[in-house]
């Protein structure tokens, strides 16, 4: 049996964030990664150092001790809760991303590692690439990190904090984003890509990065991609058969869309994007033989819609997937809502799931079960994130010239009944 804190990612992956920091995983994006009083980033070090320096030599013996590592908390509470954590799925197809056989196979290489090698790894044999926070959309549960749009957005950027300014770029001066420098791309990043079997991007919108066709382009020309497996995020507003044609040189490829609801609501939680575009777009992809799949963000505007996405998925025949449980803001998460809400979305969510769910699905549809059924906040915590839910839909709604009574009548009408009070208000 393996080590209950043992995950693969520190062992055969790297991620880079938008500012060049290195991440233990996307669920890791709180904690700056310390080694030796230096900040583990593309920006002061080369990628070499930063993959087999102390700290991440640590965290491999860790893990394979069964110790616990404190930037794998998220993990550890989704799994508490009930739910199917990153850390479990990566488990799971670790054999993706290091030609092993499974977990147990990924397990021994790590073992190997840390008692051969004082737990210096090869290379990594896949990548999770933030390219930049380039971006079309402004998400209302979106941050300035992460959509050029929101960042230039006075009202969004103003609730969810203004973008940081960049850790001096001391190796890469002359641009703002890593990906944007084309040594540390393809010299560093990119140096073994003999050695790759999966790379992951996001953004912002990867499909609007130049580097990302740069990147995408490389592979292919070089014979690489026909054993590299490519799995990317994107808001589905931007198509091209090129890009389609591309993508299918690769072992394999997952576009993951992200689709909150269907119709208003999505044009409402994921503005200014119109349905009817990502819909086209979607259908282009799919028609075209690029494996599709839906990975909406599960939180409060879609909580009782979420389940007709699902059906929309089931009889589109796209897979979908509902582990992105929002965490952060978290007057956008399931924690701000009134109990009657939670224990009327909870039922509907475990009918589904004994009358109608396949057994390919329980396990992320037990995941939304369980952010459901998660101990509920102190009320006055409950109180302050519904005042700032309120104020927030009210700022947003004026701004973006929305209404939330027409995207989710539903859950409009519910919080209504529980004591929101949405009239016009000027703040």
């Amino acid at each position: 049996m393996l080590p209950k804190t043992f995950c693969v990612l520190p062992f055969s992956q790297l991620t880079i964030a938008n500012d060049g920091k290195v991440r233990l995983c996307t669920h890791a994006h709180a904690f700056d990664m310390i080694s030796e009083g230096r900040l583990l980033s593309l920006n002061s070090m080369p990628l070499p150092e930063v993959w087999n320096s102390s700290y991440l030599r640590t965290i491999r013996r860790r893990m394979v001790a069964g110790a616990p590592v404190k930037e794998c908390s998220k993990c550890y509470q989704t799994e508490a809760e009930g739910g199917t954590s990153l850390r479990q799925i990566m488990n799971l197809h670790a054999g993706c991303r290091d030609d092993g056989t499974g977990e147990n196979d990924s397990f021994k290489k790590a073992l190997n590692v840390v008692t051969q090698n004082s737990g210096s790894a090869a290379p990594p044999s896949a990548l999770h690439l933030w390219l930049g926070n380039l971006c079309n959309l402004k998400c209302r549960m979106c941050s300035p990190a992460f959509s050029s749009r929101v960042a230039s957005d006075p009202v969004q950027s103003k609730w969810l904090g203004e973008l940081n300014a960049a850790e001096t770029p001391s190796r890469i001066p002359q641009h703002v984003y890593w990906s944007q420098s084309e040594p540390v791309v393809f010299e560093e990043v990119f140096n073994h890509p003999e050695l790759l079997r999966w790379v992951h991007f996001t953004g912002g919108e990867p499909l609007l990065h130049r580097s990302f066709s740069a990147i995408v382009q490389k592979l292919v020309d070089s014979g690489h991609a026909s054993h590299i497996g490519i799995y990317v995020n994107s808001n589905g507003t931007v198509y091209s058969h090129r890009l389609s044609s591309l993508l299918k040189e690769f072992s394999s490829v997952e576009l993951a869309i992200s689709l909150d609801g269907i119709g208003k609501l999505q044009e409402y939680i994921r503005p200014p994007s119109k349905w009817d575009t990502v819909w086209r777009n979607i259908s282009a992809f799919h028609q075209e033989g690029v494996p599709v799949s839906i990975r909406p963000t599960v939180q409060a505007y879609n909580v009782f819609d979420l389940l007709e996405l699902v059906h929309w998925c089931e009889t589109s025949q796209l897979p979908f997937f509902l582990d992105n449980v929002l965490a952060a803001p978290r007057f956008l998460s399931f924690d701000m809502l009134p109990q009657l809400v939670v224990d009327e979305a909870l039922q509907c969510w475990t009918h589904y799931l004994s009358a109608e769910c396949t057994d390919t699905n329980r396990w992320h549809v037990a995941t939304v079960i369980a952010a459901l059924q998660r101990p509920r906040p102190e009320a006055n915590t409950i109180d302050s994130l519904q005042r700032q839910f309120l104020e927030f839909t009210q700022d947003m709604d004026r701004s973006a010239g929305q209404l939330f009574a027409i995207a989710s009548p539903r859950l409009y009408e519910r919080l209504v009944a529980a004591g929101f009070n949405f009239s016009p208000r000027v703040r």
